[in-house]
């Protein structure tokens, strides 16, 4: 076979694995049971603390800050580039006020409590910059997003929730699975009825606020005044 013809040969079987690969990759990826898993359950109780209304929906809306931060981790070391290497791992990072920031770059001097959080979501009680957050925003997601459309803030005044601590649950789960929460309780002390339509997880990264999930509800979720409401990011692994 001349040389020609036998690479055009070629050069059609490699487009056909090719493309046979990423279909295959495609179907795989798109599989409906993925091994890392996100949910979110929503839980409204009146101020006796009888359930009102309770669903739990699979979340599809891990943001690029998320999939940065933890490739990022993963690439390279706490400075930010790989030890005895100039490949640098940093990555631009925009945070919940459109500023960006160079990440990971995570040394210190001092005391080990004072070293930055690189992924915390253990917000306290009254803050609203970090931990589970939501708003009444219904544009719809995309992978860019980098803040809720429009968040309600903590305290007690008209479109306003008081917000618990955010906890962050161990590691748990039977058979095959390994199972954690985020979990955070909002309380409508307003005097009216507050509406929720989008909920999301956002983090402290190096004294940042970063948004590494949003998911606008399907059906928008009421509290009544005087009642709460529960978020559960559920994060499902499965070996």
């Amino acid at each position: 076979m001349p040389v020609q013809i036998f690479r055009s040969v070629e050069r059609r079987r490699d487009k056909e694995v090719t493309q046979s690969a990423s279909h295959d990759v495609q179907r795989i990826m798109n599989a409906e049971e993925a091994n890392l898993s996100l949910f979110y359950e929503l839980e409204v109780r009146d101020k006796d603390g009888k359930i009102i209304s309770f669903r739990r929906e699979r979340s599809r809306s891990l943001l690029r800050n998320f999939a940065l931060l933890v490739r990022t981790l993963l690439a390279g070391n706490i400075a930010g580039v790989i030890t005895h290497s100039t490949f640098n791992v940093q990555v631009d990072i925009t945070t919940r006020d459109g500023s960006t920031f160079k990440f990971p770059s995570l040394m210190y001097s001092g005391y080990a409590e004072n070293a930055p959080a690189a992924m915390e979501a253990a917000a306290m009680e009254r803050n609203d910059d970090y931990g589970v957050i939501v708003g009444s925003g219904a544009s719809a997601v995309t992978k860019y997003d980098y803040d809720l459309q429009s968040q309600y803030k903590d305290g007690i005044e008209a479109n306003q929730l008081i917000h618990g601590k955010t906890t962050v649950e161990d590691v748990d789960g039977d058979g095959m699975e390994s199972v954690w929460r985020v979990i955070r309780t909002f309380t409508n002390e307003s005097g009216a009825t507050i509406t929720v339509r989008e909920i999301g997880l956002a983090v402290l990264c190096q004294g940042k606020y970063v948004l590494i999930a949003r998911d606008v509800l399907d059906t928008p979720e009421d509290i009544p005044d005087a009642a709460s409401l529960t978020v559960r990011y559920v994060f499902k692994v499965t070996a």
